[in-house]
Formats: structure tokens, C-alpha cells, sequence
């Protein structure tokens, strides 16, 4: 009998192919947070599970989840999460540090470019039907020889400053 693992959010499609060839997979398939009652009674004969950003795992948790032999954080941070209790009962519990530095970069440029190129209030002029032509009031600036900082060099602050470099932005670092 394969090893029952519980993922508490949506996954791609492909993760659950994968999976299933070594585990009885038991996936929640919308796109919602389960209530923490669902969770447990899904987890209560579970030998893993795969949690993310809004669960919480705690003592009484894994009490009720005496099977559970490993969680896995589809996360970077893991402050909902008691490690220590995890620890007492014998549960790893894992994490992907570095999971959210690379999209969380490309998202902050997107923004930063948004701002400086003023693209919402010309979406808004759109999409209103007031755009008339060029007019000199959504100039905006461009990123070239600007300077940002940027405060704390983690891993997301790295990977910022990374993609930042091929726009020619002098960097300050905190």
C-alpha cells in the first residue's frame, strides 16, 4: 500500500502525476483554503503532507495526525508553523528558502516599471474611453541611470538586483 500524503492547496496537475506514482495523493482540488477541520480530518491517517502560507500546524495538529512522518512547506517562511512541536513528535518539517526570491523580483520590477512609466493611469484612460492621442502628460521616466536602493541582500534582495543590473540602475544596498 502506497504512503497517503495530503496537499492542502492546489497544485499543478503534474505534481499529483508525479506524486501518485509513489504516493496515494489526496489533493484539494479548488483554488480555496480548506477549513483546519477538513485539513485534519484528511491528514488524521496521512504520512505526509504538503501545507502552504495559510495553514497552520501546531501540537494539537499533530496529535490528531499520529501517522504524519513529514511536512513539507511549499514556502519560504514557516512563522504559522511550530517546528519544535514538529520536532518533539518526530515530524520533519521542511521548507524552500528560496523558493519565492525569483518571482517576487520579476513582480517589484513589473511594479516599479509600472510606476515609473505611469501604465495604470494610462490603462485608466483606456479603458475609460477618455485616451484622445498622445498628450505630454504620461511622460513618465525610464529605469536607465536612476539609482535604487535596496535594504536587506537576502535572497530576494539578490535576485532584485540581479534582474535590476540589465537596466543599468545604480544599486545602493543596505
Amino acid at each position: 500500500m502506497k504512503p497517503k500524503v495530503v496537499i492542502t492547496h492546489w497544485v499543478h496537475p503534474e505534481i499529483i502525476t508525479n506524486l501518485s506514482q509513489y504516493c496515494s495523493v489526496v489533493a484539494n482540488p479548488t483554488r480555496e483554503t480548506l477549513p483546519r477541520e477538513e485539513i485534519l480530518k484528511l491528514a488524521q491517517d496521512a504520512e505526509a503532507l504538503m501545507v502552504f502560507m495559510p495553514d497552520r500546524i501546531d501540537d494539537a495538529f499533530l496529535k490528531a495526525c499520529p501517522k504524519l512522518k513529514i511536512i513539507a512547506g511549499a514556502l519560504k517562511g514557516y512563522d504559522n508553523f511550530d517546528v519544535d512541536a514538529c520536532t518533539r513528535q518526530g515530524v520533519w518539517f521542511t521548507i524552500v528558502p528560496s523558493l519565492l526570491a525569483v518571482p517576487t523580483a520579476e513582480l517589484t520590477i513589473g511594479l516599479i516599471i509600472g510606476l515609473a512609466r505611469q501604465m495604470l493611469p494610462g490603462d485608466r484612460l483606456i479603458r475609460q474611453g477618455t485616451f484622445a492621442g498622445w498628450q505630454p502628460h504620461l511622460y513618465g521616466m525610464g529605469l536607465a541611470n536612476r539609482t535604487l536602493g535596496i535594504v536587506g541582500m537576502g535572497s530576494l534582495g539578490q535576485a532584485l538586483a540581479q534582474r535590476l543590473s540589465s537596466f543599468e540602475i545604480d544599486i545602493l544596498q543596505k
